[in-house]
């Protein structure tokens, strides 16, 4: 009898084509980047987490983009509930009728929203329109079948609005975007598992506050804003997060609320970037000598983009965070427009490893002493930029490039 051989092959494409998560124990080859993945599945808390590689100012830039380039968006009518293991009924577990929006005039069915469950390690699932009946009067009641009544603790998330309707909606007040989900040059991201999404304003000939008005007049939308001014994070109660905005720590890692949320952040920065540098944390990632990281010494390398940032009025906040550990050097050219003054200067900042030193040398058109900044003794291993504008009418945008290393 003749011996057959089979090659056995794995999941192969470029980084961000993908699967994120991977299934438990499959394995991923990025052939654009050479790196090997080894999935953990649906079950790994680390797929609400966004993980941006090791590249210079990654902690700065890619926060700045979120910054500078998005406008956030909660969905108007989101409403959610927690299960009790027994209770069929929408009405008994939210403790009212649910909300029915006024702008949704045609009729309401099973397949005209979107029911997400959350275990109680809060994963999520789509619960098909076949496990759930609805009626509609003064508010929306859904019933459960038999076999589909939600887990004790278990979270129920209920979007009036599917993905279809968002773009449509969003496309006629912002013709200019490209709203397009599955377009390379897709400008609106949406994640219903939360009732939350953001729209990125760059080469669409739109301001962020041109986005802003635009989205707040849609019925569909409960509000919207920029990052420093909207915590879309935190959205879900029952879900047990605190409210809070979009960031990267000095891990490089953004803690989102869902896997959708996580998967659509990674989307727009991959984009933004121009290169797959940015992806959902629960893939494990194995580095192969091709692909071995060219920031592993932590040398200053190459040239930098110019960041930008917001000094939001009557507030003290950090600009950046680095760990002293690996960042102990920094200098920072930077410009600033507050009202109709404008400023250059420079930052000069060094640190022992427990205090911090520095220098700053401006000069400016006209007053802008209430712009301040401060770097503070070393906290937690890490040291900080903080920037405090005492102004309460008027924010000050900064423009910055920014060049670290370790001097040992």
């Amino acid at each position: 009898m003749a011996t057959t051989y089979v090659r056995l092959k794995n999941r192969r494409g470029n980084r961000t084509d993908l699967p994120e998560p991977l299934a438990e124990g499959e394995i991923g080859l990025a052939l654009d980047t050479r790196e090997l993945y080894i999935g953990t599945g649906n079950q790994d808390e680390r797929n609400r987490m966004v993980q941006v590689d090791s590249f210079l100012n990654a902690q700065t830039q890619t926060q700045s983009l979120i910054d500078t380039r998005l406008v956030m968006f909660k969905l108007a009518n989101t409403d959610s509930f927690k299960g009790d293991g027994t209770t069929a009924s929408s009405t008994t577990l939210n403790g009212s009728l649910m909300s029915k929006p006024a702008s949704k005039t045609t009729p309401i069915n099973a397949d005209d929203i979107v029911v997400t469950k959350f275990d109680i390690n809060n994963r999520p699932t789509t619960v098909e329109s076949s496990q759930y009946s609805i009626s509609v009067g003064s508010g929306i009641l859904i019933t459960f079948i038999s076999g589909a009544v939600p887990e004790n603790n278990s979270t129920i998330v209920v979007s009036k609005w599917k993905v279809s309707e968002i773009v449509t909606a969003i496309e006629t007040a912002l013709p200019n975007l490209d709203t397009v989900q599955t377009s390379a040059t897709n400008m609106l991201y949406i994640d219903l598992t939360t009732g939350t999404g953001f729209v990125d304003t760059a080469n669409s000939g739109y301001t962020q506050t041109q986005v802003k008005t635009a989205l707040d007049a849609l019925g569909l939308i409960d509000t919207s804003n920029i990052n420093a001014s909207l915590n879309i994070l935190g959205n879900i109660s029952q879900l047990g997060f605190a409210s809070r905005q979009i960031s990267i720590d000095g891990t490089l890692l953004s803690t989102m609320d869902s896997p959708g949320q996580a998967k659509i952040l990674s989307t727009f920065l991959n984009k933004a970037l121009g290169t797959p540098s940015v992806s959902v944390a629960s893939n494990i990632k194995i580095y192969t000598q091709d692909s071995r990281p060219e920031f592993d010494a932590n040398q200053y390398i190459g040239d930098n983009a110019l960041l930008k940032t917001t000094l939001v009025k009557n507030t003290s906040a950090n600009v950046f965070t680095f760990k002293v550990a690996d960042v102990n050097t920094i200098s920072l050219d930077y410009s600033l427009k507050f009202g109709s003054a404008y400023a250059v200067g420079r930052l000069q900042i060094i640190s022992d490893g427990s205090n911090v030193h520095y220098v700053d040398d401006r000069t400016e058109t006209a007053d802008t002493s209430k712009i301040t900044f401060t770097t503070p003794a070393v906290s937690g291993g890490n040291m900080a930029l903080q920037y405090g504008n005492s102004d309460t009418t008027t924010d000050c945008n900064m423009s910055y490039l920014l060049k670290r290393w370790l001097t040992s």
